[in-house]
């Protein structure tokens, strides 16, 4: 099958440089005259989709960082608040199976209420574990169990540990969805300048094609050279892609490995 490429499948960051280059073509061949108004039109045209393209590829790529930096700040909140509803649920676990004592018949209505799954929940999605957490803060709070807390010498700083890292967990899950929103917005409006793109330069090249007639070698080395960022790309992401077909026929063809041949090393 024949490799096709076009310039709608360059990257958006190629398609940038491209704009760039055409753009500053342009300007130098405008300096140095002679004017030609119907040309020099598209250097303000190249110019604004050059920004265009230039600002979403780095957004992009600032968001996308963004978002993974947000990852791993919502693994590390998430392993602080496992850690801690781990030490709380196994405290009144171990306290509620105390042969005896004033306080184990409270202490098991507490584990029952707070963890009536155990652990269970801790394999949920942060939003419904940390909203868990929560209904679990609720029940440690309540004021009915403040005598048992304090008569089995409950770590209360457990539960101010916990409440902080629900909420660092809750802050850093909500930044990483922002992120993603931004870097959603990115690719969005750089599909917008990618289309205005192929829509500049593909009017400028059928422009530049134009401007030399038959005959007039000097127009058209000059329209070649205006247009060579473009060209260029495109030989290049065409020999690329050729050779990439060329590997994959190649694999393609090869005969398959044959297996090994085994040895028999048994004795005669």
């Amino acid at each position: 099958m024949p490799t096709t490429t076009t310039p709608a499948k360059l990257s958006r960051a190629e398609k940038a440089a491209i704009c760039r280059k055409l753009h500053d073509n342009l300007v130098v061949r405008a300096q140095m005259g002679p004017p030609e108004p119907a040309l020099d039109a598209f250097i303000p045209q190249l110019d604004a989709t050059a920004t265009r393209l230039e600002a979403h590829v780095a957004g992009k790529y600032a968001a996308s960082a963004a978002r993974a930096a947000y990852a791993e700040r919502v693994e590390e909140a998430d392993v602080e608040v496992d850690t801690v509803a781990c030490h709380i649920e196994s405290f009144f676990d171990n306290e509620g199976h105390r042969r005896q004592g004033p306080h184990v018949a409270a202490v098991r209505a507490i584990h029952a209420a707070a963890f009536p799954t155990g652990r269970a929940f801790l394999d949920a999605r942060v939003p419904e574990e940390n909203a868990e957490i929560r209904r679990i803060l609720a029940v440690l709070r309540a004021p009915e169990h403040a005598a048992t807390l304090a008569g089995i010498s409950f770590p209360m700083e457990w539960i101010t540990r916990l409440e902080y890292a629900v909420g660092e967990s809750d802050l850093a899950y909500a930044e990483r969805a922002s992120a993603r929103g931004t870097a959603g917005h990115h690719v969005n409006l750089g599909k917008d300048a990618e289309a205005h793109w192929l829509d500049v330069v593909g009017r400028l090249r059928k422009h530049v094609e134009s401007r030399a007639p038959a005959g007039d070698v000097e127009r058209s080395l000059e329209g070649r050279a205006l247009l060579a960022p473009l060209t260029d790309a495109m030989a290049h992401a065409k020999a690329v892609a050729a050779a990439r077909a060329t590997r994959r026929t190649k694999k393609a063809e090869e005969p398959p490995a044959e297996p090994p041949s085994s040895i028999d090393f048994a004795r005669p």
